[in-house]
């Protein structure tokens, strides 16, 4: 459970990087400092990640942590249908065999 909580951490912070730079873009043009402001945001989240990253690697075997990256996908997915964008079924499914495959990977690799 510890391990999908570092990494769901570090999912997180790249969500929150992806949002502010997609804030950013969709408000262009945006002043010089607001612009530095945010790339500088960006750049904070992203050493983050690479510590959260860094502390999950060390603890936990390769096989577990980069697995349970994929709950990036339905966290994605739903800041996509947030921004509006349009979710399809293929999309919904797609996410589905993701999420459940990952989730089966780890049933096994427990057992």
């Amino acid at each position: 459970m510890i391990p999908l909580l570092v990494v769901s951490a570090a999912v997180v912070l790249q969500i929150a990087g992806a949002v502010v730079l997609k804030t950013l873009a969709d408000r262009a043009p945006v002043p010089p400092a607001i612009l530095i402001f945010g790339i500088g945001v960006v750049a904070l989240l992203n050493g983050l990640r690479f510590l959260a990253w860094g502390f999950a690697h060390r603890r936990y075997p390769l096989s577990t942590t980069y697995p349970l990256a994929s709950v990036f996908f339905p966290l994605m997915l739903g800041v996509a249908y947030l921004y509006g964008d349009p979710i399809r079924l293929h999309q919904l499914l797609g996410t589905a065999l993701i999420t459940g495959g990952v989730v089966w990977l780890m049933l096994r690799v427990r057992a």
